[in-house]
Protein backbone atom coordinates (compact mmCIF):
# COMPACT_ATOMS: atom_id res chain seq x y z
CA UNK A 1 0.00 0.00 0.00
CA UNK A 2 1.65 3.11 -1.16
CA UNK A 3 0.96 5.77 1.19
CA UNK A 4 0.68 9.70 0.41
CA UNK A 5 3.15 12.16 0.57
CA UNK A 6 3.36 13.23 4.09
CA UNK A 7 2.00 10.44 5.23
CA UNK A 8 5.07 9.01 7.03
CA UNK A 9 5.49 11.66 9.50
CA UNK A 10 1.80 11.86 10.68
CA UNK A 11 1.43 8.60 11.22
CA UNK A 12 4.98 8.88 13.05
CA UNK A 13 3.06 11.57 15.57
CA UNK A 14 0.16 9.55 15.32
CA UNK A 15 2.27 6.92 16.97
CA UNK A 16 3.79 8.72 19.18
CA UNK A 17 0.41 9.93 20.92
CA UNK A 18 -0.53 5.80 20.73
CA UNK A 19 2.58 5.10 22.92
CA UNK A 20 2.32 7.65 25.30
CA UNK A 21 -1.30 6.96 26.16
CA UNK A 22 0.02 3.05 26.68
CA UNK A 23 2.49 4.39 29.17
CA UNK A 24 0.08 6.43 30.75
CA UNK A 25 -2.35 3.08 30.75
CA UNK A 26 0.29 0.57 31.64
CA UNK A 27 1.44 3.15 34.59
CA UNK A 28 -1.64 3.79 36.09
CA UNK A 29 -2.10 -0.30 36.24
CA UNK A 30 1.00 -0.34 38.30
CA UNK A 31 0.08 2.19 40.46
CA UNK A 32 -0.72 1.10 43.85
CA UNK A 33 -4.38 2.24 45.47
CA UNK A 34 -3.86 3.96 48.89
CA UNK A 35 -5.28 2.40 52.10
CA UNK A 36 -7.85 4.33 52.89
CA UNK A 37 -11.06 4.12 51.00
CA UNK A 38 -12.26 6.54 48.19
CA UNK A 39 -15.67 7.29 46.30
CA UNK A 40 -13.67 8.26 42.93
CA UNK A 41 -10.66 6.07 42.42
CA UNK A 42 -7.45 7.74 41.41
CA UNK A 43 -6.87 5.77 38.72
CA UNK A 44 -10.02 7.05 37.10
CA UNK A 45 -9.02 9.96 35.20
CA UNK A 46 -5.56 8.41 34.06
CA UNK A 47 -7.75 5.90 32.70
CA UNK A 48 -9.82 7.88 30.59
CA UNK A 49 -7.09 10.07 29.43
CA UNK A 50 -5.09 7.43 28.50
CA UNK A 51 -7.64 5.41 26.80
CA UNK A 52 -9.39 8.61 24.99
CA UNK A 53 -5.78 9.69 23.38
CA UNK A 54 -5.06 5.93 22.32
CA UNK A 55 -8.62 6.24 20.67
CA UNK A 56 -8.05 9.52 18.52
CA UNK A 57 -4.70 8.19 18.00
CA UNK A 58 -5.86 5.29 16.22
CA UNK A 59 -8.55 7.16 14.76
CA UNK A 60 -6.25 9.79 13.00
CA UNK A 61 -4.18 6.91 12.20
CA UNK A 62 -6.86 5.61 10.02
CA UNK A 63 -8.02 9.12 8.75
CA UNK A 64 -3.90 9.88 7.87
CA UNK A 65 -4.17 6.03 5.44
CA UNK A 66 -7.39 7.24 4.05
CA UNK A 67 -5.88 10.05 2.75
CA UNK A 68 -6.85 13.07 5.06
CA UNK A 69 -3.83 14.61 5.73
CA UNK A 70 -3.22 18.03 7.26
CA UNK A 71 -2.22 20.93 5.66
CA UNK A 72 0.67 22.64 7.03
CA UNK A 73 0.50 26.15 7.82
CA UNK A 74 1.27 28.77 5.24
CA UNK A 75 0.58 25.94 2.02
CA UNK A 76 -2.53 26.47 -0.01
CA UNK A 77 -3.98 23.49 -0.78
CA UNK A 78 -2.49 21.72 -3.65
CA UNK A 79 1.12 22.42 -3.26
CA UNK A 80 3.75 19.81 -2.60
CA UNK A 81 4.38 19.74 0.77
CA UNK A 82 7.84 19.65 2.13
CA UNK A 83 9.52 16.19 3.37
CA UNK A 84 9.87 16.39 7.30
CA UNK A 85 13.07 17.20 8.55
CA UNK A 86 13.88 14.26 10.85
CA UNK A 87 17.49 15.16 11.52
CA UNK A 88 16.48 18.07 13.47
CA UNK A 89 13.45 16.35 14.62
CA UNK A 90 16.27 13.55 15.89
CA UNK A 91 18.68 15.47 17.57
CA UNK A 92 15.78 17.39 19.52
CA UNK A 93 14.06 14.44 20.57
CA UNK A 94 18.21 12.99 21.26
CA UNK A 95 18.35 15.98 23.08
CA UNK A 96 15.28 15.29 25.12
CA UNK A 97 16.09 11.87 26.33
CA UNK A 98 19.86 13.10 27.17
CA UNK A 99 17.79 15.58 29.95
CA UNK A 100 15.72 12.23 31.07
CA UNK A 101 18.74 10.16 31.61
CA UNK A 102 21.04 13.06 32.84
CA UNK A 103 18.65 14.96 35.27
CA UNK A 104 19.25 12.70 38.52
CA UNK A 105 22.80 11.57 37.81
CA UNK A 106 24.51 14.62 36.65
CA UNK A 107 22.31 17.24 38.22
CA UNK A 108 19.76 19.91 36.82
CA UNK A 109 22.51 22.27 35.67
CA UNK A 110 24.39 20.09 33.35
CA UNK A 111 21.50 17.71 32.00
CA UNK A 112 19.48 21.36 30.91
CA UNK A 113 22.44 22.94 29.55
CA UNK A 114 23.32 19.71 27.41
CA UNK A 115 19.54 19.40 26.15
CA UNK A 116 20.06 23.61 25.55
CA UNK A 117 23.00 22.79 23.60
CA UNK A 118 21.35 20.29 21.83
CA UNK A 119 18.26 22.10 20.71
CA UNK A 120 20.53 25.07 19.88
CA UNK A 121 22.08 22.93 17.60
CA UNK A 122 19.16 21.19 16.35
CA UNK A 123 18.09 24.84 14.55
CA UNK A 124 21.13 25.13 13.02
CA UNK A 125 22.85 27.93 15.32
CA UNK A 126 26.56 27.99 14.31
CA UNK A 127 27.63 30.46 17.05
CA UNK A 128 28.06 26.75 19.31
CA UNK A 129 30.47 28.66 22.00
CA UNK A 130 27.90 31.34 22.57
CA UNK A 131 25.12 29.55 22.69
CA UNK A 132 26.81 27.15 25.61
CA UNK A 133 27.94 29.53 27.68
CA UNK A 134 24.78 32.10 27.95
CA UNK A 135 22.49 28.88 27.83
CA UNK A 136 24.41 27.45 30.87
CA UNK A 137 24.50 31.21 32.53
CA UNK A 138 20.83 31.02 31.95
CA UNK A 139 20.31 27.89 32.89
CA UNK A 140 22.66 28.35 36.62
CA UNK A 141 20.30 31.63 37.04
CA UNK A 142 17.51 30.02 36.86
CA UNK A 143 18.82 26.85 39.41
CA UNK A 144 19.82 29.54 41.74
CA UNK A 145 16.26 31.18 41.38
CA UNK A 146 14.81 27.68 41.81
CA UNK A 147 16.77 26.37 45.35
CA UNK A 148 17.29 29.66 47.11
CA UNK A 149 14.46 32.13 45.98
CA UNK A 150 11.46 29.64 45.88
CA UNK A 151 12.96 26.95 47.66
CA UNK A 152 12.00 24.16 45.36
CA UNK A 153 14.78 21.85 45.32
CA UNK A 154 16.33 20.86 41.84
CA UNK A 155 18.72 18.00 41.80
CA UNK A 156 22.22 18.93 42.13
CA UNK A 157 24.06 16.12 40.51
CA UNK A 158 27.85 16.36 40.79
CA UNK A 159 27.76 20.03 42.21
CA UNK A 160 26.32 18.82 45.64
CA UNK A 161 27.73 20.57 48.24
CA UNK A 162 28.99 23.38 45.43
CA UNK A 163 25.85 25.50 44.92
Amino acid sequence: MKLPAGAKSELIFASSLFALGLIVFVDTVREKLPAFNLTVSPKLFPYLISSILMTLSVLLAIQIVRGNQAIPEGVEEGEPIEKSDFKTFSIVLASLFAFLLLIERAGFIIAASITFFGITVAFDNKRHLRAAVFGTLFIVIIYLSFTRFLNVPLPAGIFKGIL
